[in-house]
């Protein structure tokens, strides 16, 4: 686990997962959460199996903090704009449709944001409480499986691919188109 601070925005960020939970018990613990601190932290699972590493998830804070900032965003909470650019979408149930949680989700990655460490480590903990198992970060590393579904959900080809890859790794290139196609979604406010 790697807590980052973005500096300009003061504001503090958590990128994690979850291997093997119970999707019902993550979703209700996101809608609790939600009521009890809707202002001060911001949650939001993602189905880890469309996320292409943690400088996906990153890259997506980074925009959303950005729009918050110029107010420009599609939503009204830092956990919706996440999960907007993290599908590259305008719509939030479009988003919710092409990453959010499913039924059959059994790894999910996490976001969790705020002003104080301190915050995200003590959500971090009740959240591993509430699922019952730990933070597993290799949610987020790329597999073949997870390479072939993350092309089909963000319409990336393998021409675009090989275009793109010179003295880069293939899935050093998938990440980079995936952060792109979140860049792209920034400029169509």
């Amino acid at each position: 686990m790697t807590l980052h601070y973005f500096k300009e925005f003061n504001y503090y960020t958590e990128i994690t997962g979850f291997k093997q939970i119970n999707p019902t018990q993550a979703t209700n613990y996101l809608k609790n959460n939600r009521k009890i601190d809707p202002q001060n932290i911001w949650i939001q699972f993602f189905n880890s199996n469309l996320i292409a590493t943690h400088k996906h998830l990153y890259f997506a804070i980074l925009n959303t903090l950005n729009t918050f900032k110029h107010h420009t965003t599609h939503s009204k909470s830092m956990a919706m704009e996440t999960l907007l650019y993290t599908a590259a979408q305008h719509q939030i149930q479009k988003a919710i449709q092409t990453i959010g949680l499913k039924p059959d989700t059994t790894n999910i990655a996490v976001t969790i944001l705020a002003k104080k460490p301190q915050q995200i480590k003590s959500t971090l903990a009740d959240l591993s409480d509430n699922l019952q198992t730990t933070p597993c970060e290799t949610v987020l590393d790329l597999t073949q499986t997870k390479i072939n579904q993350i092309k089909q959900t963000f319409n990336i080809t393998n021409q675009m691919i090989e275009t793109i890859t010179k003295n880069k790794e293939t899935n050093t290139t998938l990440v980079d188109l995936v952060i792109e196609k979140i860049a792209l979604m920034a400029t169509k406010i």
